[in-house]
C-alpha cells in the first residue's frame, strides 16, 4: 500500500472523507485520551474502513501530527493576529488608574477577552493538546509544535510586559521570564481542569467563568499591580 500524500489535491469526497476521520479523532482523543483510543474506534466513528483510513494517514501519531500542526496553523497563529494590545492601563474599581483617566474603557476587558478566547480554544481542543504533551516527552516532532503553540503564548504575554511597561507599570519584571511563567501556569491550569479527569481528587468546583476569572486576574495583577492601591 503506497504511504498517503499529504500534499496532494483531495477532491470534494476526500476532504469531507479526511473531515470525518480526523472529527472523530478529535473526538475520541478528548474522551478516552490518545493511547485509550485504537485506529479501529476511529475508523468505526467516522463511519470508515480502515483501509480507507490508510490512504489519508500512515498511523495514528500521523492523524495526530496533522490535527497538532492544523490547530496550531489555522487556528492558534491566526487568533494572534486579532489581538489588541491595551492603549492604556486597567480601570481600577471606581474608574481611575494610576496615570490618570476616570472612565473605564475597552481595555479594561483585555485580559478577560483574552483568556476567554484561550480556554474556549484550548477545551475545544483538549484532546489534541493532551496527546500532543504525552508524546513530546519521546517524540521530537510533537516536542516542536508544543514548543510553537507555548512561543505564541509566550510572545503574547511578554508583548503585554512590555506595554504595562510603556505605561509605567511593572518595570521590574524580565518580559521573557514572566511570560513563561504565566503561559506555562496557564496550560498546566488548564490541562487539569478542562482535561477528562477534570479536578477530581482536588476537592476545587470551578466553572469555566471562575476559571477566566481567576487567569484574568493573575495576569492583569502581575503586570499593574493592585490598582486601587495607587
Amino acid at each position: 500500500m503506497s504511504a498517503p500524500e499529504a500534499n496532494r489535491e483531495l477532491t470534494a469526497k476526500g476532504r469531507q472523507t479526511r473531515q470525518a476521520i480526523e472529527q472523530a479523532a478529535r473526538k475520541l482523543f478528548a474522551e478516552r485520551g490518545f493511547h485509550g483510543t485504537t485506529l479501529a474506534d476511529i475508523t468505526s466513528a467516522a463511519g470508515k474502513s480502515p483501509a480507507v483510513f490508510y490512504r489519508y494517514f500512515t498511523d495514528k501519531e500521523d492523524l495526530l501530527a496533522a490535527l497538532a500542526e492544523s490547530f496550531l496553523h489555522e487556528v492558534v497563529a491566526p487568533s494572534g493576529l486579532s489581538v489588541h494590545l491595551p492603549d492604556s492601563p486597567p480601570q481600577a474599581a471606581g474608574g481611575t488608574s494610576r496615570v490618570g483617566g476616570s472612565a473605564p474603557t475597552d481595555d479594561d476587558d483585555f485580559f478577560t477577552a483574552v483568556v476567554t478566547g484561550y480556554w474556549n480554544m484550548f477545551k475545544q481542543n483538549i484532546g489534541i493538546m493532551i496527546a500532543m504533551a504525552q508524546l513530546a516527552a519521546t517524540q521530537q516532532r510533537f516536542a516542536a509544535v508544543q514548543n510553537e503553540f507555548r512561543r505564541f503564548g509566550i510572545d503574547l504575554v511578554a508583548a503585554s510586559v512590555r506595554r504595562a511597561q510603556e505605561q509605567g507599570y511593572g518595570t521590574e519584571l524580565h518580559p521573557q521570564h514572566t511570560a513563561a511563567a504565566i503561559a506555562l501556569l496557564f496550560e498546566n491550569f488548564t490541562t487539569v481542569f478542562v482535561g477528562p479527569s477534570g479536578p477530581a481528587g482536588l476537592g476545587v468546583d470551578l466553572s469555566d467563568d471562575d476559571a477566566i476569572a481567576t487567569l484574568s486576574t493573575i495576569w492583569k495583577k502581575t503586570l499593574y499591580g493592585d490598582l486601587t492601591k495607587s
